[in-house]
This record gives C-alpha cells, structure tokens and sequence, in this order.
C-alpha cells in the first residue's frame, strides 16, 4: 500500500486533476491483475524426497526429483535417513533400484553410522543394497556391521548372502 500511495503521490504532482488520479488508478490496478493472471505463482508443495518412500509413490518421487530435489536429501523430522535407507528399510525393491540408479549413496551414514544396507540386513531385505557394491564392512558407532545385523536373531539365509559377499566375523 505504500508503494501505490508514493507512486500515486509522484503523479499527483503531474497531475491535477482528480480525474487524471482515478484513470491512474484503474491503470495500474487492471495492469497488477493482469499481470497476476498472466503469470500465476506455480503453488509448491515441498515434500521431501522421504515423504514419497514412506508414502510407497514411486511416480511422486520421480516428479519431486525432477523439480531438483537431491536424491540423497536426508528426512528432515525423522532419524536423517536419506530415501535409500528407508527404501532399504521397508523392502521397498522398485524404489530401492530407482535410487541407486540415480546416484543414490549406498554408503551414506546415519548420525550413528548405520547404512541402507544395515538397515536392509536387519530386516531381512540385504539384495536390495549388495547388488549396489554397498561397503559389506562399514562399522556404527557402537561397533555393529552388516554382519552383526544379521546375527541378532539368527538369520542364516542373510548371513550366507553376506558371506557371498565378502563379509564375515573379523
């Protein structure tokens, strides 16, 4: 409102009468709608890249990257997961692929050192991540491995494909 009232008050001295001032008026007020109409703000919905893993939207996390989310973009609310280890988590295998296929970090770390393929070992979901060349020896914080995962309720058929794929107890 001040805007108008200053370039309202810069005409006024170019113009007297009262007339002049309502054809500036509708003027400049026709030339802000039109210009509103011609050229709408594109509405933004900022979900990240998590959001559609969690929600299962692969189509919608297609659409979110190409507006240029990053494909390791880490979930801002929840444990700093990026989309890969969620995917890994929940056994997600199509979304799983189109992330690694698209440059996901397979070795990304959470705070505490977990990867997507720990978290993919831990719930019985490991060929989603190893075919990626996933670092099979990565170690949290607390000592774990891909390895150790396994271990914790004696999953044999998890332990064998880590075996395969050079992990072991070192």
């Amino acid at each position: 409102m001040k805007l108008l009232s200053s370039i309202l008050n810069k005409f006024r001295k170019n113009f007297c009468k009262k007339d002049n001032i309502k054809y500036i008026h509708f003027v400049f007020g026709t030339s802000l709608f039109f210009t509103m109409c011609a050229f709408p703000q594109e509405r933004s919905v900022s979900y990240h890249p998590t959001d559609y893993v969690y929600k299962d939207d692969l189509q919608g996390l297609q659409n979110c990257l190409r507006l240029g989310r990053g494909v390791d973009q880490r979930d801002p609310f929840f444990k700093n997961y990026t989309p890969l280890m969620i995917a890994a988590k929940e056994g997600e295998y199509l979304i799983s692929e189109y992330l690694i296929r698209h440059g996901a970090d397979v070795n990304a770390r959470t705070r505490d050192g977990h990867t997507a393929l720990m978290m993919a070992t831990f719930n019985r979901y490991p060929e989603i991540v190893k075919r990626s060349g996933a670092d099979v020896h990565t170690m949290t914080l607390q000592g774990h491995t891909a390895w150790s995962e396994s271990t914790l309720e004696d999953r044999k058929i998890i332990q064998e494909l880590l075996i395969k794929a050079g992990a072991g107890t070192k």
